[in-house]
């Protein structure tokens, strides 16, 4: 399996899924066609899903995202609770800036609409050097 490496811009986010269980979604999400941003994402998780990492990490970092995007990194999250279900050991670490209390609280309303651990990290500043 590749990695999946999408290179963002100003409008969509930034991805670096790697099969050894790394797996990073960073920047800005407000695309104006959304669906199109995330579909490789679905398809690469639905791959990654029947052999998963022995422990898998998703690092996000989202420093802003739209209506339509939220929904989209729902449906994200609901592929990472698959894997769960299917015996995966996954943790969501969702970064917010310590001054965003919005940003937190998507972090933790996510973390009550599905069945993965989500750690909620607040940061200073996004770094966007991955």
């Amino acid at each position: 399996m590749d990695i999946l490496d999408i290179k963002g811009d100003l409008k969509s986010p930034f991805v670096n899924f790697n099969p050894n269980g790394n797996l990073k979604l960073w920047g800005r999400s407000l695309p104006e066609n959304p669906l199109k941003t995330y579909t490789p994402i679905y398809n690469w998780l639905d791959n990654y899903k029947n052999n998963p990492a022995a422990k898998t990490i998703v690092d996000v970092q989202l420093e802003y995202f739209n209506t339509s995007s939220s929904k989209l990194i729902f449906e994200t999250f609901k592929k990472f609770e698959e894997i769960k279900n299917n015996g995966g050991n996954i943790l969501i670490k969702w970064y917010y800036e310590s001054d965003d209390p919005d940003l937190m609280e998507e972090g933790e309303l996510y973390s009550k609409l599905i069945n993965v651990d989500i750690e909620l990290i607040p940061i200073e500043g996004f770094d966007f050097s991955y």
